[in-house]
């Protein structure tokens, strides 16, 4: 969002050129998809923070999981972890392009089905993990 003329630009986080959407071709969450129940979508990711890189180069942003601690009717994601988006044409558009996936197969005693929460869909599997947020810390020599 661009505050001086109010000019618009999205990117997508499911296809490798960030542009695409759904018809291109795949990007990185489809091949970190959580696999262990087939109602949850592939190359569905759910972001939450997000904290650019000190060059500007890139932003990492949290990835929620299938199983979502909290805010469950708007996070259930299938590539938990932290995503890489490369930053392109001076912030106007970007790409993923990479996700640094987290995981989490503690047992608990949490049932996710139809009633759990809004806007999900029932999970099965065993994967936990559910990233919040990230920080980016640099590195000074």
């Amino acid at each position: 969002f661009n505050v001086n003329n109010y000019e618009r630009s999205t990117f997508d986080l499911v296809s490798l050129s960030g542009q695409d959407g759904r018809t291109g071709a795949a990007g990185d969450c489809f091949t970190r998809s959580v696999l262990d129940d087939a109602m949850l979508p592939l190359n569905d990711p759910a972001p939450d923070l997000m904290e650019i890189t000190p060059d500007g180069k890139y932003i990492m942003i949290a990835l929620r999981g299938p199983a979502p601690v909290s805010v469950a009717h708007s996070s259930q994601g299938s590539c938990p972890g932290v995503g890489i988006v490369e930053v392109l044409d001076c912030g106007k558009t970007g790409r993923l392009v990479g996700v640094l996936r987290a995981t989490n197969h503690v047992p608990d005693t949490v049932t996710i089905d139809g009633t759990t929460f809004p806007g999900g869909v029932p999970y099965s599997g065993k994967e936990r993990s559910d990233v919040h947020g990230v920080f980016v810390i640099p590195k000074y020599s």
